[in-house]
């Protein structure tokens, strides 16, 4: 009887694990399902890669337009240096020349000067009581009128 007893707890304990793996099947979804919800989650991830793919290509037409942006900034930027090189240039030869001018004014007012001077030395030696000297021309048209 012990062999009819043991194989009556392994014809019962096969016959429950059968029962038991049944019941576990029908509990979960079944592989079609499982097979459908992989496809729409992998549906959902192509999309989603799409998307990012296309946010990334933009960006980088973005980088693309903001580096040549830069560029011409930059290119802009050199150009005011040379601008401003070329005024400070400008700057230094104006002050250069401005101090030209004024010894020059200084100069032309110191000759002014010792003209009027020599003007006046020769007023004061010229006596005033004299007569106009005239010349021949003068007198010839002095007749004619």
């Amino acid at each position: 009887m012990t062999s009819v007893k043991q194989w009556l707890c392994v014809l019962t304990l096969a016959l429950m694990g059968a029962w038991g793996c049944s019941q576990q099947e029908t509990a979960g979804p079944s592989s079609a399902d499982r097979v459908k919800a992989l496809e729409v989650k992998n549906t959902k991830l192509e999309e989603d890669f799409r998307a990012v793919a296309a946010a990334r290509d933009q960006l980088r037409r973005k980088l693309a337009a903001a580096d040549e942006q830069q560029q011409q900034l930059q290119k802009q930027i050199d150009e005011m240096q040379v601008a401003r090189h070329e005024r400070d240039e400008a700057v230094k030869q104006l002050s250069v020349r401005t101090v030209e001018r004024d010894n020059l004014v200084g100069q032309l007012e110191g000759f002014r000067k010792s003209l009027r001077d020599l003007l006046g030395q020769v007023e004061v030696a010229i006596p005033h009581d004299a007569e106009p000297v005239t010349t021949a021309t003068e007198e010839a048209a002095d007749s004619n009128s």
